[in-house]
């Protein structure tokens, strides 16, 4: 179990999360909705280890996760940020090989071989030798994911994945989130688009000027109440 507690991020004379408290369990799918400016990104970067709280916690079994070290946060939290970077200077294959090199010290050619099997389910075979800068947008998008997969963490972290993906790869990408929940791995999306987080919906959590202010469970509760705030997000 992921947990935060009371966590507070403030830049400045803004205050971007306030007091968040929510608990993100393995074999599921939380969602983070809100508007654009709720502070569903900056969640998930401090989720990921990349912007520090200036209050509050962040816990893994109830161990604070900034004491873990770079290679137990990186088997643990995997992050697709939306601008899904990857190294300018590598290929495609190159891109999603490198990780498993570096965190799980695989040989190369096996790193390599398991690189080119995810790249192929997600129709990117042909590109393996390609460098970022000669793929579109999509194409860029899909490798990320390939990528942070390829790591296979505990909890997943998507920011805004289908944002470039065509209705084929959106529907890929959910049979995996799918899977993954299956075999006990948890995902964590921030998403506006709701006819995909309607399809993956679990858990989800309603964001607004950085407070939590709403949660939704589909085990525990079928239907939203007319007053809910998620029904605008959600087809329920």
């Amino acid at each position: 179990m992921l947990k935060t507690e009371k966590l507070t991020l403030k830049k400045e004379k803004n205050e971007i999360l306030k007091e968040i408290t929510l608990e993100i369990p393995r074999g599921r799918t939380t969602l983070l909705l809100g508007k654009s400016g709720s502070g569903k990104t900056t969640l998930l970067r401090c989720l990921a280890q990349l912007e520090k709280p200036t209050s509050g916690a962040i816990t893994y079994e109830g161990t604070p996760l900034s004491t873990k070290t770079r290679k137990q946060k990186a088997q643990l939290i995997g992050f697709v940020a939306q601008s899904y970077p990857l190294f300018p200077h590598m290929t495609a294959l190159d891109n999603c090989a490198h990780p498993l090199k570096s965190v799980y010290r695989l040989p190369k050619e096996l790193a390599l071989d398991k690189a080119r099997q995810m790249l192929d389910r997600f129709s990117l075979g042909c590109y393996c030798k390609a460098f970022p800068s000669t793929l579109s947008g999509g194409q860029q998008q899909r490798v990320a994911l390939a990528r942070a997969l390829l790591l296979d963490p505990a909890f997943l972290l998507f920011d805004e994945p289908t944002s470039a993906l065509d209705p084929e790869n959106t529907e890929l990408l959910t049979e995996m989130i799918q899977e993954r929940c299956q075999e006990g791995k948890a995902v964590v999306i921030a998403s506006q688009d709701m006819v995909f987080a309607s399809k993956v919906v679990d858990i989800a959590y309603f964001l607004e000027k950085g407070r939590c202010c709403e949660e939704f469970d589909l085990r525990k509760t079928k239907q939203l109440n007319s007053e809910s705030k998620l029904k605008e997000f959600l087809f329920l």
